[in-house]
């Protein structure tokens, strides 16, 4: 029954790398709660420099969350700090203050529903700003999900490539969230096959891309052991076994927290110098941050430079309805 097991989970491993090198084998997002600390940590991984970003919103800034006629238009609850891709103009990362935070991360295959007519839409590409605008409990998200049409926007991959496997253009964004809450309690979001699917409970602590989220549960099932490779199955199965080794060590408030989700950045982290979307299918690490839920700080260190920046409300007048660009001035806090 182990070794029929164990084939079941290697043929899922196998069909990793039969996906088109167009499905972007990106991204890493886990988090952990200790006493009354919460940190998540993720990468972003792509093909080149995104820009990022890091925007301060504050509270009661009026929104229109779609390019549509029937956009959902909405004045931000919470005040937020933002991650953007300069490029691509998505809130890839974001937090607000009270502690929600949410990330976006790429899915292959993704099909979003078809748009009700008797709901109001929010673009793709703005979901994120959403959830942290309007929301300070993953209950709260998760409730409003079923009044709104998630509605799609175009994705453009690596354009003017010589390989076509990288030069496409989608409506159906391929993107799927993560979401956590100061209390513990997390979610994973995906659109399968015109349908949203959610994975809603504190076991749900790391997630990555291809396959969809209930093959990686399959695997956990199976006793999937990580490979030493950076595909998703082995990204995410090395964050969980990080996470399980600092629930078993009792690892507890925010600095000791930090410091150990530090670590499991670097067991996640795929990189810049070797990866390459076409030959191995592996992005390069362009950032990675920390989240500091209990303190609402982030940390953010980038690809090309030793230094970390640090972000928290402190840094934008978050009372006030306006949107800032944050620059990092002053040194994180030393962590003891």
């Amino acid at each position: 029954m182990k070794r029929v097991i164990h084939e079941i989970a290697a043929a899922a491993v196998l069909s990793l790398f039969l996906l088109p090198a167009g499905a972007a084998l990106a991204c890493t997002w886990a988090v952990y709660s200790g006493g009354t600390s919460s940190v998540v940590a993720r990468t972003m991984d792509w093909y080149s420099d995104d820009g990022a970003v890091v925007e301060g919103h504050g509270r009661n800034v009026a929104v229109k969350a779609a390019d549509t006629p029937n956009a959902l238009e909405y004045k931000s609850k919470y005040a937020s700090i933002q991650i953007r891709g300069g490029v691509s103009g998505l809130v890839s990362e974001a937090m607000n203050e009270k502690g929600l935070q949410c990330s976006l991360l790429f899915l292959d295959g993704s099909q979003l529903p078809v748009p009700s007519p008797q709901h109001r839409d929010v673009g793709i590409a703005n979901f994120v700003s959403y959830i942290v605008s309007n929301f300070a409990t993953v209950n709260e998200a998760l409730a409003a999900l079923p009044s709104i049409n998630v509605y799609p926007a175009a994705f453009h991959s690596i354009q003017g490539s010589n390989d076509p496997r990288l030069d496409y253009e989608t409506q159906n964004t391929p993107l799927h969230f993560a979401v956590a809450d100061t209390g513990g309690d997390r979610a994973v979001i995906e659109f399968i096959d015109g349908a949203v699917k959610v994975y809603h409970g504190s076991q749900y602590d790391a997630m990555t891309n291809e396959p969809h989220h209930d093959v990686h549960l399959y695997l956990d099932s199976a006793g999937y052991q990580p490979n030493g490779t950076n595909l998703p199955v082995d990204r995410r199965a090395r964050a969980r076994m990080y996470l399980a080794d600092m629930r078993g060590r009792k690892v507890d408030g925010s600095p000791r927290t930090l410091l150990a989700m530090r670590g499991l950045l670097a067991t996640v982290n795929a990189g810049t110098e070797q990866v390459d979307p076409v030959e191995n299918e592996v992005y390069p690490t362009m950032w990675s941050v920390l989240a500091d839920q209990e303190n609402r700080a982030y940390y953010l260190s980038r690809y090309n430079t030793w230094n970390t920046e640090y972000y928290d409300f402190s840094m934008f007048p978050f009372e006030q309805a306006k949107v800032v660009k944050l620059k990092t001035t002053a040194k994180p806090p030393v962590i003891k």
